[in-house]
């Protein structure tokens, strides 16, 4: 006959000694001026840092959200959409006639490890509007100095794609905009920066458009909705509060040591 081993009564003794141990030593606490400054600074640091990273999970998870839901939406007329709402990740499609004289070159995209630019092109819509549309990725040439040969668009297209809101403000006019010479490379996305230096007149659409698969003139089609995972945010949140622990430990240990331990 098999007898299961009795469970073991909790060690009240020991809790209590524990407990007491604890309090003895918190009642050695010494005042040091310079240590506690040092944590007061630090602590707070180290506390925004990791509520920061929580705060950029939950924005990366609404993105994804944002960016399914609206994958599956059919896309909608460019003169349907309300110009003063969230556009983002949003499906549309139109047709006109793209520029095929003024190119820009987005600098410094990466795909697959090596580095290149996006294309981007103007297209007049039928309703007179200028759409600045994403036709994709091209490598870099072997310097700096050779530039890509763009194939041009035809003379009339239909551009099916999405909208893309970049994050964070853009310069209005820079001095790259400026510079004579095509394609130009540019560093950001400014819709009105580049209508301007193109010299087109008419209406805008505020945002760049991503063309769709197919679309006459894609080229490599890589756009990665978030660079981390908002599992990966959370792990750095995560270590931020660990270091805020250790840090308040070490605080603790240092602050009610003994006058002999701390002459050592």
């Amino acid at each position: 006959m098999v007898t299961e081993a009795p469970i073991p009564a909790p060690n009240h003794a020991a809790s209590k000694i524990s407990v007491t141990h604890m309090w003895q030593r918190l009642r050695r606490y010494r005042f040091d001026w310079k240590l506690t400054l040092l944590y007061l600074l630090m602590l707070p640091v180290l506390l925004r840092l990791g509520f920061w990273q929580l705060g950029r999970e939950e924005e990366k998870r609404a993105l994804l959200a944002v960016y399914d839901s609206r994958q599956v939406e059919p896309p909608a007329p460019l003169t349907s959409l309300d110009l003063s709402s969230d556009l983002q990740y949003r499906q549309v499609e139109f047709s006109g006639q793209p520029d095929n004289e003024h190119i820009f070159l987005l600098d410094n995209r990466i795909y697959q490890g090596r580095v290149g630019y996006e294309v981007l092109q103007a297209v007049t819509s039928d309703s007179g509007m200028t759409v600045f549309i994403n036709r994709g990725w091209v490598p870099q040439g072997a310097t700096r100095e050779e530039l890509p040969q763009i194939a041009a668009l035809p003379a009339r297209m239909q551009v099916r794609g999405t909208v893309y809101v970049p994050v964070g403000e853009a310069v209005i006019l820079s001095e790259e905009l400026m510079a004579p010479g095509w394609p130009k490379v540019i560093q950001e996305l400014n819709t009105l920066a580049m209508q301007r230096a193109a010299e087109l007149q008419g209406p805008l659409f505020p945002h760049t458009v991503r063309v769709a698969e197919g679309v006459d003139g894609a080229l490599v089609r890589h756009w990665p909705v978030i660079n981390l995972s908002p599992e990966m945010h959370r792990g750095y949140a995560v270590q931020w509060f660990a270091m805020a622990t250790m840090l308040t430990l070490l605080y603790l240990y240092y602050s009610t040591r003994t006058e002999s331990a701390a002459d050592t």
